[in-house]
C-alpha cells in the first residue's frame, strides 16, 4: 500500500510539473539570437516585431516610406531594450506596438485617373486625340473600342457618332473612372443646285416677215404692224447687231419693175422700223431681189403669194 501511495505521488507531482512547465512556456519561442537577448527562449512578441519589421524591409516600404519605416524600426529596438533590462511584460506590450506599425507600412495610395479629349468637337470622318494619365494603377482600360492601355498615353481615336469615353484604372489603393465625350457633327445634306434654264435661242435664220402688200404698192397696212413690232423687239434685244430687209417678188411684171418693186417695199419695211421704234438706220439695210430668188412655183395663185415676200437677215448676239 505504501509502495503504491508513492507512486501515485510521484505522478502528481509529474503532472503539476509538465503544467507549470508548458504554461510558463506559452509565449515563448527558441530565440534566434537577433536582439542579443540571452536565453534559450524568448517571448514570441519580440522576434514578431523583428519579422514584421523585416518584412516591410523586404516589400521596400523603407524606401517608400522611410520615416514611417524608420519609426516603425526605432519601436521595435526600444521593445528590445526594455525587454533586456528585466521589464519583461513591458518590452512585449512595446514590441506588440511596434508589430502593428510594421503591419500598417505604407497604406495603398489611393488610384486617381484623368481622361481627355482634342477636339472635343469633330466633323464626320475627322479623328481627335485621346489623352489620359494615372496614379497608383497597375492596369487601365479605356472603352468603348479602345481596351487596356498603359497607365500614362495617349490614342487617335475616329467616333463616327457622338460618343463617350470611360478610363478605368485599378490598384492596390482601389480604383478610379474619368469621363470625356466627344461631339461628331454630319455633314450638311448635299443640296442640288438648280441650273438656270438655258435661254430660249433666238432664231438666227432667214425669217420671213408676214406682210403682203397690194399690187405695185409698197405701203404697209396697219394690220401687219403687230408683226414688225415682234422684228423691232429682236432689234432691240441686241442693239449692235445689223439686220438686212430683202424683199421678193413674183414673176408678174418685168424683172425691172419686179427689182424696183421689192426694192421700194424693203425700204418700207426699214423706215418703219427707223420711225416706230428708233432703231439707228445705219444697222438696218434693203435690198431688192425682185423675182430672182422665188420659194415656190409662179404658175399657181397660191405659188406666187408665197414668193411675194419680205425677209429679214440678223445675226443674234455676236
Amino acid at each position: 500500500m505504501n509502495s503504491q501511495h508513492f507512486v501515485k505521488s510521484c505522478i502528481a507531482i509529474i503532472a503539476v510539473a509538465t503544467v507549470g512547465m508548458v504554461s510558463g512556456c506559452a509565449n515563448m519561442e527558441v530565440n534566434t539570437g537577433r536582439g542579443n537577448v540571452p536565453g534559450h527562449y524568448i517571448r514570441y512578441e519580440m522576434q514578431e516585431a523583428d519579422r514584421a519589421v523585416e518584412a516591410a524591409r523586404s516589400a521596400g516600404k523603407d524606401k517608400i516610406c522611410p520615416v514611417e519605416f524608420k519609426a516603425a524600426e526605432d519601436a521595435k529596438n526600444h521593445a528590445y531594450d526594455v525587454y533586456r533590462s528585466c521589464r519583461t511584460e513591458e518590452g512585449s506590450a512595446l514590441a506588440k506596438q511596434a508589430t502593428a506599425k510594421a503591419n500598417a507600412l505604407c497604406p495603398p495610395q489611393k488610384v486617381e485617373a484623368v481622361l481627355s479629349i482634342d477636339p472635343a468637337s469633330i466633323k464626320k470622318g475627322e479623328s481627335a486625340k485621346l489623352a489620359w494619365s494615372s496614379k497608383n494603377a497597375d492596369e487601365c482600360v479605356i472603352a468603348p473600342a479602345v481596351g487596356k492601355v498603359e497607365p500614362q498615353g495617349s490614342t487617335t481615336v475616329t467616333p463616327a457618332e457622338n460618343t463617350g469615353y470611360t478610363l478605368t484604372c485599378t490598384g492596390p489603393g482601389g480604383k478610379a473612372d474619368s469621363a470625356a465625350s466627344i461631339t461628331v457633327i454630319a455633314p450638311a445634306p448635299v443640296v442640288a443646285v438648280a441650273q438656270p434654264k438655258a435661254a430660249p435661242v433666238k432664231s438666227c435664220e432667214p425669217m420671213e416677215i408676214d406682210i403682203e402688200f397690194d399690187t405695185n404698192k409698197s405701203v404697209i397696212k396697219p394690220k401687219y404692224h403687230a408683226e414688225l413690232k415682234k422684228l423691232a423687239e429682236l432689234l432691240i434685244e441686241f442693239p449692235n447687231e445689223p439686220i438686212v430687209i430683202k424683199g421678193h417678188t413674183d414673176n408678174v411684171g418685168s424683172k425691172a419693175y419686179n427689182m424696183k418693186l421689192s426694192k421700194q417695199r424693203a425700204e418700207s419695211v426699214r423706215s418703219y422700223l427707223i420711225k416706230h421704234f428708233n432703231i439707228a438706220p445705219n444697222r438696218i439695210t434693203a435690198e431688192g431681189f425682185g423675182m430672182t430668188k422665188p420659194i415656190a412655183t409662179n404658175k399657181t395663185k397660191a405659188g406666187r403669194e408665197k414668193n411675194r415676200r419680205i425677209e429679214s437677215h440678223f445675226t443674234c448676239g455676236k
